[in-house]
């Protein structure tokens, strides 16, 4: 039995060259197709994640400006407040005169409220790598600034308030009483938990009288005043670097 062997014509190098060109191009290609792919994916999350930056720089805000109303109130009370400790520890008014001015305040102590703002959408940005891929330097550089900068400042000074307002809860609980029971319509049928009956009580008390005149309260009464100036322009930093972010943001997403 004859067996045929097959024989082929052994290719020249054009042949060779056209087909590792045509093998190049398949990766080339592959390779940019996939590369473009994830591009596109990075950008789709940051554009969410800088939505969701911009909601809660939109509540950062709304918050801020509240503060800041707040943080004023605080200021006139502790005003008045201090102006009749200093006459009564002048004897220019008689202890009965101090308490009849305390009485008639639309708020025994000053209620103060702190900042937090919410960073989690930035965080996440960050931890992802995201950030890193932001093309926009002023905004990169505004949000790290806002982040990493105001809102640190802001935590430092919250925990000056946090302590504080443990101290005068102990040393004076008349204030916060007061507030508490204002913000309660549970137990109106106690007649303590009435807020002027509270406050009446509380002011009737020698140890209240004591604490008023005592110069430890008068002491940390005005440290208190004293840091809602610095808190306050603390919380004015943070409002115009949130309005530049806002509007850095907003340009984007008209």
């Amino acid at each position: 039995m004859e067996v045929h062997h097959h024989s082929h014509k052994p290719k020249n190098w054009k042949e060779y060259i056209t087909e590792f060109i045509m093998l190049f191009a398949a990766v080339t290609l592959g390779f940019f197709a996939e590369n473009l792919r994830e591009h596109s994916i990075i950008s789709h999350r940051i554009e969410q994640n800088k939505v969701a930056i911009l909601k809660d720089l939109e509540q950062d805000a709304i918050t801020i400006d509240s503060i800041l109303i707040d943080e004023q109130n605080a200021i006139k009370t502790f005003d008045r407040l201090l102006n009749v400790l200093y006459l009564a520890k002048n004897k220019t008014i008689k202890q009965e005169q101090l308490i009849d001015s305390i009485k008639v305040f639309p708020d025994i102590i000053a209620t103060t409220f702190t900042l937090y703002v919410n960073n989690s959408s930035f965080k996440n940005m960050q931890s992802s790598g995201l950030l890193s891929y932001v093309e926009e330097e002023d905004l990169k550089n505004s949000l790290s600034y806002y982040y990493e900068v105001v809102f640190k400042r802001i935590e430092s000074n919250n925990v000056f308030f946090d302590q504080a307002g443990k101290e005068f809860g102990t040393t004076m609980p008349l204030g916060i009483g007061s507030y508490f029971r204002k913000m309660r319509n549970d137990q109106s049928n106690y007649d303590l938990n009435k807020p002027s009956n509270y406050a009446n009580f509380m002011l009737s008390l020698q140890e209240t009288k004591n604490v008023l005149l005592s110069e430890k309260f008068i002491f940390d009464i005005q440290k208190y005043y004293n840091q809602i100036f610095v808190y306050q322009m603390a919380l004015k930093m943070a409002k115009e670097e949130n309005g530049k972010l806002l509007k850095l943001l907003k340009s984007e997403h008209k």
